[in-house]
């Protein structure tokens, strides 16, 4: 692989380990309001590592003076790889003790369609069973609570091409 391929690489790895710890953040939430949540302190280190992991995958992608990848170490790309794997185990860890997600659901009946059923069979009886309480109290969320999330995902695009154009200003 070309030096370019590999940064790509790099910085791609930084931005899976960041979607990763979203999640994270997301379930830790109050949303799953029958299970226990993480604190306010735990959830902010787990947002801020999630910018983190997302700035630095985008200025790896898109390097300027701010972040130099002409002589990048070869250890970046094995340290890109340990973080994805880190917040990956930490995804296990968080969802061990809730539903099944969603996709899992979506994944079992794909399966079933492609007429996989001994396998289906098999990884249902895997899952742990979703518990009554554990179903949003309402299917559509509030207005001003939509509004509110388009407008920080908003935000935080608007963040990112900041970022990725103050980082190209400087090259």
């Amino acid at each position: 692989m070309t030096h370019q391929a590999w940064v790509v690489l790099t910085g791609l790895l930084f931005l899976s380990s960041g979607g990763v710890m979203t999640v994270v953040f997301r379930l830790l939430g109050p949303t799953y309001h029958t299970r226990i949540s993480g604190s306010w302190f735990l959830r902010l280190v787990v947002f801020l590592i999630a910018v983190f992991l997302m700035v630095r995958g985008a200025t790896t992608i898109f390097p300027g003076r701010l972040v130099k990848v002409e002589h990048m170490s070869p250890l970046l790309p094995v340290g890109a790889l340990v973080a994805l794997v880190l917040t990956l185990i930490v995804l296990d860890f968080v969802q061990r003790d809730r539903s099944p997600p969603p996709w899992s659901v979506h994944a079992l009946r794909v399966l079933a369609l492609l007429r996989r059923d001994d396998l289906v069979a098999d990884l249902a009886m895997k899952l742990p069973p979703a518990g009554l309480l554990d179903r949003p109290v309402s299917d559509r969320p509030c207005f001003r609570i939509r509004l509110t999330f388009l407008m920080t995902a908003g935000i935080l695009v608007a963040a990112g091409v900041l970022v990725v154009a103050i980082n190209g200003l400087f090259a």
